[in-house]
């Protein structure tokens, strides 16, 4: 394959749920588009969704695996959700904060393979057959068999559950034509309003997916309040100490399915002196690393102020500014916000331990309450503390503690 003949690829991706919400599941088939030849197949259960959250997912499964095959092709993605194509086309707003992420992932992915390299395209139904078996095997094997039922695809009119009747929900109209949809067109239910009283405590659900949230144990760094990203300095006595204190109270806990760290050799040790009591192994994720400050790396707050005042200012004004060959919060965000969406998948309805440091957590803790970046200057995450959230299949997410430090209180 030569530069003047970039391979082509097509995607088929569908996600479908017996109910809105209910049980969900995504499928996806990559094509050779020369040769109709199916290359890659892709597709999961997710427990109890709606139709939207489904149908993201298959675009991601979709995206990653054409990725797998070729980062630098060019990739048709063919969805019979008319909702999902106009938004990740930019045609709609994306007025659910649930499908948010999903949209940020599948549309990071499309950059990667480069500007204009992937166009989304709707079909109709029929034209997805194949995608669509996958959905339904996957709900089948995860859930079982329909019964009769089938899954109601997104273009489809959707049955609004608070009403008690029937009727069909239409999206508004935006006055720059803009808005959730044309008049007239159907989205599901989860568009047009949240899942009725789906907030925490009040709806029975399904097994959450729990990261407990740890940052590492105190540094040089830390005491010497330096800018700590991409540098390596390891534990000191006193982190040490925070760590083993820590281990003890999450062994006392019990529950604890995986234990995940960021590469980082502060968050290696911290990892390694739990999971050692926990009798876990340590799995690394290069995306739980601490942002990147560049040129500031290891100098102070004062040392920086001094011979970058405008370049600080500006940074603390603007999540979108990086500092001086580093990277910018807004980047964080992105790659946070896969990172959360990867463990909540792999390691569905499990406890995972994740060890990282102080401004992922914060961003954790950010997206899981869909507020904005700079939220993260709110939050206080000390060393050796626990945070816990927990992530639903049908998106919902519920922050349950944030900076807990109860175990070094008492020492």
């Amino acid at each position: 394959m030569t530069s003047a003949q970039p391979r082509r690829l097509i995607v088929e991706a569908d996600g479908g749920a017996r109910g809105n919400p209910g049980p969900a599941g995504y499928g996806a088939v990559v094509r050779d588009a020369m040769t109709r030849e199916v290359l890659a197949e892709r597709s999961g259960y997710l427990g109890i969704a709606t139709n939207n959250v489904a149908e993201y997912h298959g675009l991601i499964a979709g995206l990653e695996a054409a990725a797998e095959i070729d980062p630098s092709a060019f990739v048709d993605v063919r969805l019979d959700s008319q909702l999902v194509v106009k938004q990740m086309t930019g045609e709609w707003q994306i007025k659910h904060p649930h499908l948010q992420p999903l949209a940020d992932r599948a549309a990071q992915l499309a950059a990667a393979f480069g500007s204009g390299r992937v166009t989304f395209t709707w079909v109709r139904r029929e034209a997805n057959a194949h995608a669509d078996r996958l959905v339904n095997a996957a709900i089948d094997a995860g859930y079982g068999p329909r019964g009769g039922a089938t899954p109601v695809a997104s273009g489809t009119p959707t049955r609004d559950a608070s009403a008690g009747g029937a009727r069909e929900l239409l999206a508004p109209s935006g006055r720059d034509g803009r808005g959730a949809g044309p008049a007239g067109g159907v989205v599901g239910a989860d568009e047009v309003r949240p899942i009725p009283n789906r907030v925490a405590g009040w709806m029975p659900a399904p097994p959450a997916t729990t990261l407990l949230l740890v940052r590492h144990g105190v540094t040089s760094f830390t005491l010497e309040k330096r800018f700590s990203g991409v540098g390596d300095p390891p534990l000191v006595d006193q982190g040490r100490w925070q760590a083993k204190l820590l281990a003890q109270r999450l062994a006392g806990r019990g529950g604890i399915d995986v234990v995940v760290s960021s590469p980082r050799q502060r968050c290696r040790q911290t990892a390694e002196l739990i999971a050692d009591v926990l009798q876990q192994p340590v799995l690394l994720d290069d995306d739980l690393r601490e942002v990147d400050f560049g040129r500031w790396e290891g100098l102070t707050f004062a040392a920086v102020q001094q011979r970058w005042p405008r370049e600080l200012e500006l940074w603390l004004a603007d999540t979108s500014i990086s500092p001086p060959g580093g990277e910018s919060y807004d980047e964080l965000r992105l790659r946070i916000t896969a990172a959360a969406q990867r463990l909540a998948n792999r390691h569905r309805g499990k406890t995972v331990l994740v060890v990282t440091h102080s401004r992922p957590i914060a961003m954790f803790i950010a997206n899981a309450l869909s507020a904005p970046v700079a939220a993260i200057y709110r939050v206080q995450i000390d060393p050796a503390s626990m945070s816990e959230i927990d992530y639903y299949a049908d998106g919902v997410t519920v922050v349950r503690t944030v900076n807990d430090t109860a175990h070094l209180a008492a020492h």
